[in-house]
């Protein structure tokens, strides 16, 4: 539990700097030119790659976002086979890759659950929405309250709705 704990203050405080300086910490540049092109959200919350392609991608925000690594897909994710196989994902705008590393957090007296990546919080609207987007309930990183303080310096990004 130490290690644990000690690994999310590392990544809290890395998180902060980085909204101090104004900056985002590794965050790979976007893979295309930044993404205006959502009309729609239908897609949010699906996990999705092109038949015969292994990288996934998680439709956020109308972003198709690529999930970088196994690990960081674990990280998040109840099951492999969540992902949809689907020959029209690239019709979805390609922006801002998820962090490698990227997590789900929470505060021990707050419900609110956050999906942590690319130096921001976004916090995830309810149960409804975090089953929709294939999140895993038992994969939860709860931030004790002495430690939460430095949360509050992580940038929101906007709420997570279904």
């Amino acid at each position: 539990m130490h290690c644990r704990s000690t690994m999310i203050r590392v990544l809290l405080l890395a998180l902060c700097a980085c909204a101090v300086r104004g900056t985002e910490c590794e965050t790979p540049a976007p893979t295309k030119e930044p993404c205006h092109c959502a009309l729609s959200k239908n897609h949010d919350g699906q996990l999705l790659r092109a038949p015969g392609d292994a990288t996934v991608y998680l439709v956020l925000d109308g972003c198709r976002r690529h999930v970088p690594n196994p690990t960081t897909f674990n990280n998040l994710f109840r099951a492999w086979d969540c992902i949809k196989e689907t020959a029209f994902s690239d019709l979805i705008c390609l922006c801002d890759p998820i962090t490698n590393g990227a997590i789900l957090i929470k505060t021990v007296s707050n419900a609110t659950v956050y999906f942590l990546t690319n130096g921001r919080k976004w916090p995830i609207a309810n149960p409804v929405t975090f089953e929709t987007f294939c999140f895993d309930w038992g994969k939860i990183r709860i931030i004790p309250d002495n430690v939460a303080l430095a949360l509050h310096f992580v940038p929101t990004g906007p709420l997570i709705p279904i």
